[in-house]
This record gives C-alpha cells, sequence and structure tokens, in this order.
C-alpha cells in the first residue's frame, strides 16, 4: 500500500520547487538563546525564586498566634549561645539533622551582630527562610529530572518532547501555591525532604540502591516523614537484588546516619536524639489531628478524644490509625510489585505519602506536602492523573492556609469549622478515588498469590 505525501507528518513530505527555491526563516537571536540548552530551566528556577520574593515579609500564625518560625530562632540563638553540639541540652529541639543548617544561618547572623528575643529585627525573619529557597529550587530541579526521565521510558511522551514535559513540571511547581505557601510563608523544610524521598525512590527503582540508601536516610535525618516510603524501598530492594540490595543500602544509611550524628554521639547525645524521635512518632497530642484534614477531623469537632483512648472495643483511636495505614500500605506495594515500572513506584510512593496524611492519628497539615512531588512527574507523562493532582494540591493549600493563616486574627478557627470539616470530607473522598485507581491493579498480585497457594495445595500429596 503507498502512503500519499499529504499524509505524511510535514517534517517528511517532499518540498516543492518553491519552497525549495524559498529561505527557510531563521529564528532570532533571542529565541535561540531562550530555547537552547540549560536556558528554560535556569529560567524556570529564576521564576520560582522571584513569585517567592514578595511573599517573604509574611508570617504564617498558628492557633493562639504562635509562629513555627520561632523554633528556628530558639534552636539558632541557642546554638549561638551554647554551640551546635549542646543543642540538644540547651534546648528543645525535635530536629536532628537540620541543626547543621541553623549552626551557620546563627554565625551569619551574629557577624553582623543580630540579636534575638523581643528585639530581633526583620533580618533574622528573612534569614531563617532563606534556605526554604533553596530547598524549592532544589525540588524543582528534582521534579524536571524526574520528569525528563520518565518522559524518556516513554514512547508517545518521548515524542512529545521530554525536555518540553519536563520545563512544564518545573514551572508548575515553580508556581504551586502550597509550595510557596509552605517555603516562603510559614517557612518549612518540606521540600527538602521531598527531595530525598524522591531521590531515593528513583535511585531504588534503577538499582542504585547504596545512593537510596544515603538519600533516604538523609532525609530522615531532616524529618521523619520519609519514613512513609521505607516499605517500598524494601520492596524495590528485593526486586532488584535481594538481601545483597538492602544491605547495600542499609550501609551507605549508616554512613550518612553516622556522618550526620556522629559529633553529638561522640557527645554523649545518643539519648537525646532519641528521645526526639521516640516523641515524634508517639506524640501524645491533646487531639487526633494537628490541623490536618483528614480522617480524624470528624472526631475533633466533638469532644476531641485522645489518641490513646479507646475507641472499638480494646482498640485505641491509635491503633485504629496504624491498621488503616498497615492496609493502605499493603494496596500501594501491592500495585508497585504489579506495575514494575518508575511510573508504578512513583504513583505507590505517592498513595502512601496521601494515607499517612489521611489515614495515622496525631498528623500534621503539612504531612501532605511530598505527594506534590511525588504524583506530579506522572501526572504531566500521563495526564489523566492530573484529575487526581489539582484537587488534593488545592485543597493541601486551603489546609495550610486554614492551619496557619497569613493574618493574625484569621487564627484559632474552631475545630467544628463546617468549611474544614468539608476539607476533611474532600480529601476522604480524593483517596478513596485514589483507592479506586490503583485498587485492581493491585488485586491482581493477590490473585496470582491465591493462585500459587491453591496450584501448590492441589499438588500436594494426599
Amino acid at each position: 500500500m503507498t502512503v500519499s505525501k499529504m499524509s505524511l507528518p510535514r517534517e517528511n513530505r517532499q518540498p516543492t520547487q518553491s519552497a525549495q527555491a524559498q529561505p527557510r526563516a531563521a529564528h532570532t537571536p533571542l529565541v535561540l538563546w531562550l530555547t537552547s540548552g540549560w536556558r528554560p530551566f535556569a529560567g524556570v528556577l529564576v521564576l520560582a525564586l522571584l513569585v517567592r520574593l514578595p511573599f517573604l515579609p509574611a508570617y504564617a500564625y498558628l492557633p493562639d498566634g504562635t509562629l513555627d518560625e520561632s523554633d528556628w530562632k530558639g534552636w539558632m540563638q541557642a546554638i549561638h549561645e551554647h554551640g551546635v553540639l549542646n543543642v540538644f541540652r540547651t534546648s528543645d529541639t525535635n530536629y536532628v539533622g537540620y541543626h547543621w543548617v541553623l549552626w551557620p544561618l546563627s554565625a551569619v547572623y551574629a557577624s553582623f551582630g543580630g540579636t534575638y528575643g523581643h528585639g530581633a529585627g526583620g533580618a533574622l525573619h528573612f534569614l531563617v527562610k532563606a534556605p526554604m529557597l533553596l530547598f524549592d529550587l532544589g525540588l524543582v530541579g528534582a521534579v524536571y529530572a524526574v520528569t525528563r526521565l520518565l518522559a524518556g521510558e516513554d514512547p508517545a511522551a518521548a515524542r512529545a518532547n521530554p525536555t518540553r514535559l519536563a520545563l512544564i513540571a518545573g514551572v508548575v511547581i515553580a508556581l504551586q501555591p502550597a509550595a510557596i505557601y509552605d517555603s516562603a510563608v510559614w517557612p518549612n523544610t518540606d521540600s527538602l525532604v521531598t527531595i530525598a524521598m524522591l531521590a531515593a525512590v528513583v535511585l531504588a527503582f534503577r538499582g542504585r540502591m547504596g545512593l537510596a540508601g544515603a538519600a533516604w536516610t538523609f532525609g530522615f535525618l531532616m524529618k521523619p516523614q520519609p519514613v512513609v516510603v521505607l516499605p517500598l524501598l524494601v520492596l524495590l530492594a528485593v526486586r532488584r537484588g535481594g538481601v545483597r540490595a538492602l544491605l547495600e543500602a542499609g550501609a551507605a544509611g549508616a554512613v550518612v546516619g553516622l556522618v550526620v550524628t556522629g559529633p553529638w554521639l561522640l557527645h554523649g547525645d545518643l539519648i537525646r536524639i532519641l528521645k526526639v524521635y521516640r516523641l515524634l512518632f508517639h506524640d501524645r497530642a491533646p487531639q487526633l489531628s494537628w490541623e490536618a484534614w483528614n480522617l480524624w477531623r470528624f472526631w475533633d469537632a466533638g469532644p476531641r478524644p485522645a489518641a490513646d483512648d479507646p475507641e472499638l472495643f480494646f482498640a485505641t483511636y491509635r491503633m485504629v490509625g496504624i491498621a488503616l495505614s498497615a492496609a493502605a500500605a499493603a494496596i500501594a506495594l501491592a500495585y508497585a510489585w504489579a506495575r514494575p515500572d518508575l511510573r508504578g513506584a512513583l504513583i505507590a510512593a505517592a498513595y502512601l505519602a496521601f494515607a499517612f496524611y489521611l489515614l495515622p492519628v496525631t498528623t500534621h497539615e503539612r504531612y501532605l506536602f511530598p505527594f506534590l512531588g511525588l504524583l506530579l512527574p506522572v501526572a504531566i507523562v500521563e495526564q489523566r492523573w492530573l484529575r487526581l493532582y489539582v484537587p488534593v494540591s488545592a485543597m493541601f493549600f486551603f489546609n495550610l492556609v486554614g492551619a496557619a493563616p497569613p493574618v493574625k486574627s484569621w487564627d484559632g478557627f474552631h475545630y467544628a469549622n463546617p468549611e474544614f470539616l468539608a476539607g476533611a470530607g474532600i480529601n476522604i473522598l480524593l483517596f478513596l478515588a485514589f483507592t479506586g485507581a490503583i485498587a485492581p491493579r493491585a488485586w491482581i498480585v493477590v490473585e496470582r498469590a491465591r493462585g500459587r497457594l491453591a496450584g501448590g495445595a492441589a499438588g500436594a500429596p494426599a
């Protein structure tokens, strides 16, 4: 069968004689400069920085008018007055690795005679936000790189130009309202932790288990949220190299852990560091939800029970949350096993991040942040996932503003606020939709396991 010239793509058609005689339109030097090499990506980084600068003077007011950034300032003061090695002894810190960032910040602040407490000026307010801007730029780069990698492995996306799709993903995270608010207004380190989680998943999928273990441990020492993708990393390690891969990841993680915490361990602060993590993982909060619009928001709208109060027979609210989280983890792992490509791993990781925000008790509103970076590369390459990514991103932004508004008079909303309860309900529906999207593929693993068991039982001697 012959194919007519008119049915071919434009670039494959034979030019006519008149077309050959016409000179090709030349791009202007400016267009070539903007669309070649590293310049488009650099432009996205500049865009991300510029859109955040106007928000730096703002504050995010927690209930009772407190500020999260007061913790950064207080720990900087403790480091300045007593040294970084004594920070666990002279402050109420609940962070570990991030003190290696606060230490140079305190030195910079001291170099121009900065003061703490009520005498602190605006310079300290801007200084504690500076690392968060850099973390956001790093997240833009990480999302760009993973989207380009993902698109390059997909034939349909490759035809659409992987670099173009990666730039779109970079622009989306650069302009993501929740990311801007979390870093430039609040400010928080969630971008840095998301980079570590994203890197760990991608590296583990590609069989670079040592680097994956190092990335995961680094993120965990900055903030414990990477624990949510640990089961997925174990699954990927088993699939890629079995016990040897697990040992490689564990050894690399141990090295990173010793490098970061070694000075404090030699200083005799092991028990103090373990206490920090114990308190983080067993938070005795006076309510079930730390301002997160999740499943437990409805219970907090009433008598506001504590996490260790009995809920159903002998089970406490905490135990129910753990059981629900374990069920969600099983679905995510089954899905990742049934879909053994990078896209499946990222979708499973995003599902784990969403479950960690929605199902356990005493979770904070910011725990949903890693979802933004983990699912975005998939949503850009496989655009049907935008139908989930966009509404979850919007609800997350509203949750952040509701939990810590930029206007002091807005703080202290009642737990039974109808808008907040509606937000929790919408998040539950979105999570159920996410579960419905991946459950059929996850069920394949269950059916295969049942088939093997049935086959083994049939072949067993009577």
